[in-house]
């Protein structure tokens, strides 16, 4: 999957606190092994229901893609904040 693709399927639906989000300056899309795939700053969000999904400005090229994540996440919920 290209960074675009992967930052549609990864940024959302899901259950998040919005507040928490819109906090963050950027959100990052990971795979289950810990490899960063696409870094987005956060622009915004999207209310669907009672599931949210973010808005943002994708940074294609950023040198974290394609490396191990300094933050893993070792939650089952696919949403965490650092």
């Amino acid at each position: 999957m290209s960074e675009d693709e992967v930052w549609e399927a990864g940024r959302g639906i899901w259950k998040f606190n919005a507040d928490r989000a819109l906090a963050q300056d950027e959100a990052q899309i990971i795979n289950t092994g810990g490899t960063v795939l696409a870094v987005a700053t956060i622009t915004g969000i999207s209310k669907l229901g009672d599931r949210y999904a973010l808005q943002g400005e994708l940074l294609r090229g950023d040198d974290r893609v394609g490396r191990a994540t300094k933050s893993p996440h070792l939650s089952r919920n696919p949403v965490t904040y650092i």
